[in-house]
C-alpha cells in the first residue's frame, strides 16, 4: 500500500468513535503533518475498476426525511460519495464534486453524498454553512458504510445505469479531470430523454 494512503487511513480513519481530548489533539496534529508532508496526496487518488462480491444497495433518508434507494436512480450513472464533516479531505473535495455535477448537467448522472455517522442537525448546519448543493443522505447508524466495505473517508463508488458498482476511489481524486468525465460518459445509457430526477 502506498505510504500516503497508509498514513491517511491512520490520520483520517473512517471510524466515528468518540475520541478522548488527548486522542483528538494528537489526531489534529497528525492531520496538519499529513498535509505538510503530502500536499498532493488528496488529489492523487484514482478511480479503479471494482466488482462487489454481492450487489450493493441502500435505503437512506435525506435531510428532508425523504427516503432514497439506489434503485430509484436506475437508468442514471450515480457517484456515491461517503463523507463526514470532520474529514478534511472530504470537505476539500466538495467543490470538485459540485463542479463535476455541473459539467454533466442535463445528462443521466447524479451524485449522492452519503454522510457517515453524524447527527442530522449537525449535517444540516454544515451543508448550509458551506452551501453544499448536492443531495445529502444520512447513514447515521453507519450500516450502509459497513455494508459497502468502506474503510477510508472519503470513498466514492461509480455505479452504472443498471445499478452495478463499476469503479471505486479511496480518498479524494481530482474531480476536475477529463479522464473521470470520460469514464462517466462511457457508462451513460443512450436515451432520447434523460430520466427525471426524483
Amino acid at each position: 500500500m502506498e505510504l500516503p494512503r497508509l498514513i491517511a487511513r491512520t490520520v483520517f480513519p473512517a471510524s466515528t468513535r468518540r475520541l478522548t481530548v488527548g486522542e483528538y489533539t494528537a489526531r489534529m496534529h497528525l492531520r496538519v503533518l499529513f498535509f505538510l508532508l503530502f500536499p498532493v496526496a488528496a488529489n492523487s487518488a484514482q478511480l479503479e475498476a471494482y466488482r462487489a462480491e454481492s450487489p450493493l444497495t441502500f435505503t437512506l433518508p435525506d435531510l428532508s426525511a425523504q427516503q432514497h434507494t439506489l434503485a430509484d436512480y436506475r437508468g442514471r450513472v450515480v457517484l456515491v460519495n461517503f463523507w463526514a464533516s470532520w474529514c478534511a479531505p472530504c470537505v476539500y473535495e466538495m467543490p470538485g464534486l459540485v463542479s463535476l455535477k455541473q459539467r454533466h448537467a442535463g445528462q443521466a448522472f447524479e451524485i449522492l453524498a452519503v454522510n457517515v455517522g453524524e447527527k442530522k442537525y449537525r449535517v444540516h448546519k454544515f451543508v448550509n454553512l458551506i452551501d453544499f448543493t448536492l443531495p445529502v443522505l444520512l447513514d447515521t447508524s453507519q450500516e450502509v458504510f459497513h455494508a459497502w466495505g468502506v474503510e477510508l473517508l472519503p470513498t466514492s463508488f461509480l455505479v452504472d445505469a443498471e445499478g452495478r458498482v463499476r469503479y471505486r476511489v479511496l480518498g479524494s481524486p481530482d474531480w476536475d479531470n477529463a479522464e473521470i468525465d470520460a469514464m462517466i460518459e462511457a457508462l451513460m445509457p443512450e436515451f432520447d430523454e434523460v430520466p427525471a430526477n426524483r
